[in-house]
């Protein structure tokens, strides 16, 4: 195999660490010609979504013209996910032939003081641990004011250790990537926060979401990853890595912090792996188990 490879480039390219747009950068309004997999996670969308949106869909704080960038120098602009939140870049751009331009998107850490160091994980463009476990903190004393539902989901790759065994950090790194986007492309309301905490285990925060919901939102999501038909030769599932999902949804009690709930949807995913894995499971809250 050629290292010039077209294929293998453009496989390399859809995965690297730095979501990628291409745009012609022509007299009208510039137009995405496209955009790799990590940009489309870091806007919560379809892969196949940017490409023939407008520049000015996606960023908030942009120039109106590209060619203003300075080339070579990073630039502070937001991403408009699809939730109507927005995720702070910083974006390099390269001149192209015939009138393209490649424009490089970075996640920018969030520092302030008292405040979390870094909100976004740049590998994968989900939020850190820590600022899923601080805005749970936060939903969950909210919620035990306001008598809301608070629903956290786990979500764990079914036979993690076998799959590094076989490939290799590398490329499981990869397949966890695109996990990680199918996840948080199906949680796109504004409240909702997917991080990853663990090799190959995610968490998932919403607010407001009956208990038969959360459980039929993770079944979909179940779903979604099975169909990413990534190959998994030691899956105990079948030929190809699906993941186990847990599900609690609740009221919190007055007495009762959130770990409870973190703790509960731990013990729910491990029952989904028990009864066979590749799927969810939702159980209720009970902070005395």
């Amino acid at each position: 195999m050629s290292t010039s490879d077209p294929t293998l480039l453009a496989e390399v390219l859809r995965h690297v660490l730095d979501g990628v747009a291409v745009v012609e950068a022509g007299s009208g309004a510039p137009r995405i010609v496209y955009a790799n997999a990590t940009l489309a996670g870091l806007l919560r969308r379809p892969e196949e979504w940017p490409a023939g949106h407008a520049l000015e869909d996606i960023e908030i704080e942009a120039p109106a013209d590209p060619n203003a960038t300075t080339i070579g120098i990073g630039q502070r602009v937001r991403l408009r996910r699809a939730d109507g939140t927005t995720i702070e870049c910083e974006r390099w751009a390269m001149l192209l032939s015939d009138g393209k331009m490649a424009l490089h998107y970075r996640p920018l850490p969030r520092s302030a003081p008292g405040a979390l160091a870094a909100a976004v994980d740049r590998s994968s463009g989900l939020s850190t641990p820590e600022h899923l476990l601080e805005v749970l903190r936060r939903d969950w004393s909210i919620a035990q004011r306001d008598g809301r539902t608070v629903t956290i989901m786990c979500f764990d790759v079914d036979g993690c250790r076998d799959y590094y065994e076989v490939f290799g950090r590398g490329a499981s790194e990869n397949a966890l990537r695109q996990v990680a986007r199918a996840i948080a492309a199906c949680m796109r309301r504004s409240g909702d926060v997917v991080a990853r905490i663990a090799d190959g285990e995610y968490l998932a925060l919403a607010v407001s979401m009956e208990p038969e919901a959360g459980r039929q939102h993770a079944e979909r999501i179940v779903g979604r990853v099975r169909d990413l038909a990534i190959l998994h030769p030691r899956s105990p599932t079948g030929r190809y890595l699906t993941i186990s999902a847990g599900v609690v949804s609740a009221i919190p009690p007055r007495d009762a912090g959130s770990e409870v709930l973190v703790e509960a949807v731990q013990r729910a995913v491990a029952e989904a792996h028990a009864q066979g894995g590749n799927r969810a499971v939702a159980r209720p809250l009970n902070p005395g188990v």
